[in-house]
């Protein structure tokens, strides 16, 4: 209705839903610039003691942005943050900065 769209709460019935919308209103702007995301997983790291690591990061790469999304595991998974980046192709350097900076503070890493 008038350029909005309104889904079920459920993601399971919301996501194809979604889906269906952004291809067929909306296509044409997918892609419109190049970009890039990596990511890895810090294992039983704490993610405020990543803050420091991202705020260099972000200063240092302006063409990048920095994504924590943390997960407390469970009978299967160890703890974890998913950390990575997005951004410009030209920036992917941040990512072995990302990852030197991770081995400084002696975390352990694991790729996904």
């Amino acid at each position: 209705m008038a350029d909005h769209h309104f889904v079920p709460g459920f993601p399971v019935m919301a996501w194809p839903m979604l889906e269906w919308v952004l291809d067929t209103h909306y296509a044409h702007l997918f892609h419109a610039v190049a970009h890039e995301e990596r990511a890895l997983l810090v294992v039983e790291g704490a993610e405020a003691a990543l803050t420091p690591l991202i705020e260099t990061l972000e200063r240092d790469f302006p063409g990048v942005r920095v994504f924590s999304l943390p997960s407390v595991g469970d009978a299967h998974t160890r703890r974890h943050i998913e950390l990575g980046l997005k951004g410009e192709p030209a920036q992917v350097a941040a990512f072995e900065a990302m990852q030197a900076g991770l081995r400084r503070r002696g975390a352990e890493i694991a790729v996904l």
